[in-house]
This record gives structure tokens, sequence and C-alpha cells, in this order.
């Protein structure tokens, strides 16, 4: 109460000074001057003059021409006594209660007060700022109630209004659980293109989450989120990040509001690396040369790429293919192909090629007897055999520059039928010819054969 009042007078104090100054410039001072020079002019040095030469009179009529003002707004003479409406808007409840035995639902954050009175009321309301919501929720038990909000109302002179007045809650007893600990990773794309965290170690495995036994059913996980954005890592090292904050989700991952997490935050100890691998570049042609031309050497500025990436991603990558397309190609010509980036690599070496691919005529050379061999089937379910003896094997044509054809054998072409999803009984399916030269074009005289699929 002692500092309210204090507050108060010295608002007050604040508002004669302002009077006092503001009546001194605009009206004092002239009076002075004005009535000074009446008395000069009309008796001399006489007492008029010596009366305002006086500081003390100053002051005095000051002090009186202050007190008249302030009794003109006290009346409401002026059109600060006029009657007024204030908003105050999203003003913040604080709601009582204990909170280590339960959970309350339906608090709302803020409401709105209106107050109502004379407009110098509300200008010191307005100043004072002094205003508090409040839900005492001390004396009520576990169930459903109705509670009012209260104002404190610093103004006495004023009405107020509270939107909304009257708000309905739920107490519920508060429970707890441990749940395990895991680990977000955000802004990942904000770390350096060689840059990877490999490893996330926090300085505990489980929290404890409270509240309201139906609230704690919905929590599927609770994550520590790692912020790339506050980690500031520019290289490779380990690094600690403190006060790493907890987020409660459901099953769909959406954030769980209300759920007290213990504790409520926790370290992490970040470890960042920059895995690489080297691997070749294999230069694909696409499409046939026109005929009676083939391709005889194909050559790239750049033979091997160093790629960025998690370990697991780089682990299944064994070489980087790029297209070039030959279609109807009778000539020597030369590429600018762009490099197309894996799914998970972050980062590579090269991004751009050239190839240079030069042309030869065309020869053929046929290769008898080449074994077919059966790929893509569920082994652990069937076997395949050929129909006949005669569909085992095929006989390939390759065509190709007569120079590279002669160093070609039958252990570098194979012939394969593709059983994908098949199952048992009888089937026609084509014959698929590759071999390990790109340049050379590849054909089998056999389109198809008929496998026989058996369960095991």
């Amino acid at each position: 109460m002692k500092k309210k009042q204090n507050r108060f007078l010295k608002f007050f104090a604040g508002i004669f000074k302002f009077l006092y100054r503001i009546l001194d410039k605009i009206i004092i001072t002239p009076i002075s001057k004005l009535i000074y020079f009446i008395g000069d002019s009309i008796s001399g040095k006489g007492r008029i003059d010596k009366l305002l030469n006086n500081s003390n009179t100053l002051i005095y009529l000051s002090l009186v021409l202050a007190c008249i003002i302030f009794y003109t707004i006290d009346r409401k003479v002026i059109d600060l006594s006029d009657q007024g409406a204030l908003v105050l808007s999203n003003q913040t409840i604080k709601a009582e209660y204990n909170e280590e035995a339960y959970v309350v639902d339906g608090i709302p954050s803020s409401a709105d007060i209106v107050l109502i009175g004379r407009k110098s009321d509300l200008y010191l309301a307005e100043q004072l700022g002094d205003h508090q919501l409040s839900l005492d929720l001390t004396d009520l038990s576990e169930g459903t109630h109705k509670v009012n909000i209260k104002y404190n109302n610093p103004i006495n002179s004023l009405d107020y209004k509270v939107d909304p007045s009257r708000v309905t809650i739920v107490i519920a007893p508060k429970v707890s659980e441990s749940k395990t600990l895991t680990t977000d990773i955000l802004n990942t794309d904000k770390l350096g293109s060689t840059l990877v965290i490999s490893n996330v170690e926090l300085d505990r495995d489980e929290v404890i989450i409270k509240s309201s036994k139906e609230k704690l059913a919905k929590v599927a996980s609770v994550k520590a989120l790692v912020d790339v954005n506050v980690l500031n890592a520019s290289q490779a090292g380990t690094y600690t990040l403190e006060n790493v904050k907890l987020i409660a989700y459901d099953e769909k991952g959406t954030e769980i509001n209300d759920i007290e997490i213990v504790p409520e935050t926790v370290t992490a100890t970040v470890t960042i690396t920059s895995p690489s691998k080297v691997v070749p570049i294999k230069i694909v042609p696409v499409g046939e040369v026109a005929s009676g031309s083939a391709i005889n050497t194909i050559t790239s500025n750049v033979n091997t790429i160093t790629l960025y990436g998690e370990d697991s991603v780089l682990d299944a990558i064994d070489d980087i293919k790029v297209e070039i397309n030959v279609n109807g190609l009778s000539e020597d010509k030369t590429y600018q192909e762009t490099i197309i980036k894996p799914t998970g690599i972050r980062s590579m070496s090269n991004t751009n090629v050239t190839v240079k691919v030069t042309m030869e005529k065309e020869t053929s050379k046929e290769f008898i007897g080449v074994p077919i061999q059966f790929e893509n089937l569920d082994s652990s379910k069937y076997r395949a055999l050929a129909k006949t003896a005669e569909e085992t094997k095929v006989d390939v044509i390759v065509k190709g520059v007569k120079s590279i054809l002669n160093k070609l054998s039958a252990d570098d072409i194979k012939a394969y039928v593709d059983l994908s999803d098949l199952s048992e009984g009888t089937i026609r399916v084509p014959v698929q010819v590759t071999g390990s030269d790109v340049r050379l074009s590849y054909t089998s005289r056999t389109t198809s054969i008929e496998v026989v699929i058996s369960k095991k």
C-alpha cells in the first residue's frame, strides 16, 4: 500500500513540476514583464518594481496559479474532466494454485480490461501501469470449476470490466513418468557443404515428464533440439552445446504444450566430421549411333570425383554415371555435361565434365554360346531352369570398332533374363545382353526363352 501511495505522490509531483514550467513560461514571465513595464512607466522604482524583483513573490504567484489550474481540472471545468474509456488489451493472467500437485486446463493466457471514468483518472491509470489479473484456485479441488478473473484496480474512482470475466477450468492431479530422450537436428542445411554431424551425445538418456494422466498418454517422444545455427561450426571437431531445449511430441509429430519436462534443458556434445569418398566417373552413351558408324574412344577431363556425405550414403556409391546422347552420331563430338549429385551427397569436388567422343567405321563380331544367367529370382522360395537345353545359351552379335572387337572375349559379355516378381510356372521372358565396354553394342540372336520356375 505504501508503494502505491509513494508512486501516486511522485506522479502528482511530476504533474505539478510540469504545470509550473508551463505556467512560468507562458503566463508568469510575460505577466511579470508587463507589470514591471507598467510600474516602471508610472512610478519609476516604486513598490511594484520592488515586489516583482523579489524572487519569493514570483514563486508564490506561480503556486497560486498552479492551484487554480489544478482546481479547474479537478472541478471538471476543462476537457480533462470529461468521462471516457480506456481499453487495456492482452493483460497477462496469473493463476495461483499448487503447481506441484495439480495440472489446470482452461486458464487463458490473457484478458482485456476496459476502464471507465474521468479522463484525468484514466490518464493516471495508464501511467501507473500497475494492472494485475489473477485467478485464485488455491481452495479448489479436482474437477471442473467456473472462476472469476480478479482485477486489482489501482484507481478506485474508475469502473472496470474484464473480458472474459469468468472462465471454466479443469483441475486434475499431476502425475509423472520417465521418457527416453532422442535428438532432432535443426537447420542441417546451414552446415558447411563438406561437413556432417556424425554423432550427438546427450548428458542424459531419460527425462521426467509431468502433467495430467490424459496428456502424458499422448506423448510419443521427447526430443532435444540441436540447432546447427547455434552450434556455429565451421570445421570438423567436437562441440559442446548447453541449454538444449526439450520438446514433447505426439505420434503425429505435433508439439504438446503444458507438459513439464525435468530437466528443462540438457547439454549436447556434437561431433562433426567430413567423410569423403573418391569414385570413378563412368560415361554412359545413350541411344544408337548412325548406321555404319561406331564409337572409337570416349575421354573426359575428369576421371574421378570426390563425394562428401554420410558414411552410409558413401558406402552405397561405387561410381558416378554421366549420360551422353549419341543417337544418330556419325562424327566426332565434344559434350559439356552436368554431373548430377546423388541423393544424400552434400557436396562434390566437380559439378561439370567435358567428354570427347571419336568415331570410326563400324564392324561386327559374333560370339557363340554365351551362357544365360537368371537374375532377381527369390531364391529362398523358387528355383529356375531353362525349358530346353538349347535355351541355356545364346549367340551374341557385337558391333563396334574393329580394334576394340579384337580385344573382346566372351567373358566380357553377359546374357541374362530378369525374373523379378515371378512365381512358379512356365514363363517366356526376354533375353538381355550387356558388355563391359560401353563403346560397343550387343544384340542376342535369341530374343526370348521359356523358363520353368518351381518351388523349392
